[in-house]
């Protein structure tokens, strides 16, 4: 199995579809943390299986209840 892998936010938002600033934040409060394979200075590879897969995790949010 062969690991599909972007280099950059940049690159990462054109893939998903979202702007960059919007991968920044997530980088940021740690959604993407898990995805990240090599961070070296200003260069940040994301493995795209793991970028998936941190996105359709999702948290509750504080004060709501779960739905049933």
């Amino acid at each position: 199995m062969e690991r599909t892998t972007i280099t950059g936010n940049k690159a990462l938002a054109e893939k998903l579809g979202v702007s960059s600033k919007t991968i920044q934040n997530w980088k940021k409060s740690g959604v993407l943390s898990i995805a990240i394979l090599v961070e070296y200075g200003r260069t940040i590879i994301y493995d795209l299986d793991k970028v998936y897969e941190c996105l359709h995790h999702k948290t509750a949010k504080r004060g709501r209840r779960t739905p049933v």
